[in-house]
């Protein structure tokens, strides 16, 4: 998922990676505490994962560079 973001990013295009671990090499990465492959929370928590999706969408405006953050 790194590559594909740094590609991306090397468009111009910002990106962020939601991440259940530390250790992931992408530009700006979004660490969640969610379980493995429920990265935007709990099935049918629509509240829920529109408060993720709208937290990983703000550090596309808020960091200016590569990083790693927890939302």
């Amino acid at each position: 998922m790194g590559l594909v973001c740094e590609a991306i990013e090397g468009r111009g295009i910002p990106t962020v990676t939601l991440a259940m671990e530390r250790g992931v090499m992408a530009p700006r990465v979004a660490f969640v505490p969610f379980p493995y492959n429920l990265p935007m929370g709990e099935p049918g928590d629509n509240g829920g994962h529109g408060r993720v999706a709208r937290a990983a969408l703000r550090l596309l405006h808020d960091l200016e560079g590569p990083a790693e953050v927890e939302i």
